[in-house]
């Protein structure tokens, strides 16, 4: 795997964070603008969860938390790398308590660029309302269903 790039297809976690009331979403600015959950690649031989363990950790700075579940996979078309993805995403939750911070520079024709600007902790009806990618709120439904919860 090079890139997270196996069988032609880009390999990606993506983590839904629950706090025990509340989910995370980030406010991204590279590529694109909008509210999603952490997510990368899958370095060559990570396995899911060391993928999952490492993407939480660069961006968000959370160390401690126990995965619930996987929530669901599916291929998608990444227009901006113009090469299909493959993504499966996981349900984790943290302590409440959990500090985020951050830390997600990149290095782009010279200048540093953030990944992301800002983070936030939504009821889930609010993240539904504002996350950006209709797969992303499609998979946020399926963690709301799984932990019970109520979007009224």
């Amino acid at each position: 795997m090079v890139d997270g790039v196996s069988d032609g297809k880009r390999q990606i976690v993506g983590i839904v964070v629950f706090d025990g009331e509340k989910f995370l979403l980030l406010h991204r600015l590279l590529n694109w603008v909008g509210w999603e959950f952490p997510k990368g690649a899958i370095e060559e031989k990570e396995s899911l969860q060391e993928t999952v363990k490492r993407e939480l950790f660069e961006e968000t700075g959370l160390k401690k938390y126990s995965t619930l579940t996987q929530l669901d996979s599916f291929e998608y078309f990444d227009d901006k790398r113009g090469i299909n993805s493959f993504i499966t995403n996981f349900l984790v939750r943290v302590s409440s308590n959990s500090k985020v911070s951050l830390n997600n520079e990149h290095v782009l024709d010279q200048k540093i660029i953030l990944e992301h600007d800002s983070f936030k902790w939504f009821l889930p009806k609010d993240a539904l309302k504002i996350i950006t990618h209709s797969n992303q709120k499609k998979t946020l439904k399926k963690a709301i269903t799984y932990l019970g919860l109520s979007v009224n």
